[in-house]
């Protein structure tokens, strides 16, 4: 474990580097990030991860990134290392901040690079294709209303999410508090996932924000918790792409696991079926 936190440490500072030049930049068309942290589930299976972001907006409504990872999962007495899952994305955004409640609408299309065989407790262990939207209002100063709903495209590739949270801009800080719903059908003998996150987002300097977020499982389908910490030029602003979320910075880390544990198996007695693997 020591080897793996310097390990991290040491990424972080080289990654989080990237762009730092352009603090004067409150959005940067380079930005950068790396995120580390451990869940675990009720049904024995814990894991830790560590991520790195990487994003590029060539135009202010356009985002592309990549989350390539490296992870280690335990399960009883079986325990695997090796790269996690690689979620490469596309986002839009449409941000009509001269209405009332500056509502922002949010598309995205992700494909997950799986880097593991099928059945592997530590990816999905195929490709999977993900749409997902999103809105953001501000019916308050400072104060934004968020919510986001992802749905696979293809088979055995989980199930979706919906997810809302409220975050507070305090300036040098904005905490968020949200709650996830897997939506699909549950594995046998399984519950959906339900759960709660609340984190906090400081401002370090110019563009490099650092966010530390943690959750706790509300049925056994959940992971019973999590926790992230963030460091990078990606992770500043309140945006349902990518690092800019409560959400986001944790799928980042975990995958799409870290709300949705059922609808991974090919068949009912496939061999990714939560239970088999320790998630429910």
């Amino acid at each position: 474990m020591a080897s793996f936190v310097n390990k991290t440490l040491t990424a972080i500072l080289l990654v989080s580097s990237v762009r730092v030049a352009d603090a004067q930049d409150a959005a940067p068309r380079f930005a950068s990030g790396v995120t580390a942290g451990a869940m675990s589930f009720s049904g024995g299976r814990s894991e830790q991860a560590m991520s790195v972001l990487l994003e590029y907006r060539p135009v202010p409504w356009l985002f592309f990134s990549a989350a390539p990872g490296y992870g280690r999962t335990t399960y009883g007495s079986f325990s695997s290392t090796g790269p996690t899952d690689i979620p490469l994305a596309a986002a839009a955004r449409y941000s009509a901040s001269a209405t009332p409640w500056s509502p922002a609408i949010i598309g995205s299309l992700s494909d997950m690079i799986s880097t593991a065989q099928s059945g592997s407790t530590l990816g999905v262990g195929r490709n999977a294709i993900v749409a997902g939207a999103g809105l953001s209002i501000a019916p308050l100063n400072r104060t934004y209303l968020s919510a986001d709903l992802s749905h696979p495209l293809t088979s055995a590739s989980g199930n979706g999410s919906a997810d809302v949270w409220i975050s507070r801009s305090l300036g040098f800080a904005t905490p968020s508090l949200g709650y996830s719903a897997e939506i699909g059908t549950a594995d046998s003998a399984a519950t959906l996932a339900r759960s709660v996150a609340g984190g906090i987002s400081f401002i370090v300097a110019g563009p490099l924000s650092l966010a530390i977020d943690g959750g706790h499982g509300l049925t056994s389908g959940a992971p019973r918790w999590t926790f992230s910490v963030s460091f990078g030029t990606a992770y500043g602003g309140i945006s349902s792409v990518s690092g800019g979320s409560l959400f986001g910075r944790l799928k980042n880390a975990f995958g799409s696991r870290a709300t949705s544990s059922s609808g991974y198996s090919k068949s009912s007695s496939g061999g990714s079926s939560c239970r088999k693997v320790g998630t429910c």
